[in-house]
């Protein structure tokens, strides 16, 4: 055990980096058709769009206690061939209690993943509207409408959550797929 422990002692780490590998795919990659390089960044693209609009999904999802299927319906993500940018756009107003699947109970309101909203009560509105209101005062009215979280208004107070993704999904999937769709577009 000792001589092993002697014997790791005196190995020296020494870390060597080859960047010929690096300049040759750098090479190759420029000597490329520019036609084929069009295609392989907008198809890569393409896909880390799809990739970072799942990942903000799912961290929203996580961090307001909401199914994936609500949050996915409120946010788009645009690739712009043009500036070559990805844009994820969240649009969400405060989700209503109702959308998320709240329940009339003898007390009150359940709703999952929120708990109880006891003297709430589940209305329907002469246009159409359902929703989980609650009396404001003493008396009949007024009533106003409960909400639940507001995914959009997560985002914008906690910027640095969401930039983690966005930073994630650049440095580990951007120049493999980058690579891997140059390789689709090239003949055999």
């Amino acid at each position: 055990m000792s001589r092993a422990l002697s014997s790791l002692k005196d190995m020296s780490a020494e870390i060597f980096f080859d960047a010929s590998e690096i300049e040759q795919l750098s090479r190759a990659i420029g000597n490329l058709p520019g036609e084929i390089k069009a295609k392989a960044f907008a198809r890569a693209m393409g896909r880390m769009r799809e990739m970072t609009r799942t990942r903000i999904v799912k961290r929203s999802a996580e961090r307001t206690d909401v199914q994936q299927k609500v949050i996915r319906s409120r946010t788009v993500a645009y690739f712009n061939a043009g500036s070559s940018t990805i844009e994820a756009v969240m649009r969400s107003g405060w989700i209503p209690l109702h959308q998320l699947g709240a329940t009339q109970t003898s007390k009150g309101v359940r709703v999952r993943l929120r708990g109880s909203y006891r003297s709430a009560f589940i209305a329907r509105m002469s246009n159409g509207h359902t929703g989980v209101m609650k009396r404001v005062g003493k008396s009949r009215l007024p009533i106003r409408e409960l909400f639940g979280p507001n995914p959009a208004h997560d985002i914008t107070n906690n910027p640095d959550e969401f930039l983690k993704v966005l930073t994630e999904v650049i440095e580990d999937h951007l120049a493999p797929r980058v690579l891997h769709e140059i390789d689709r577009l090239l003949p055999r």
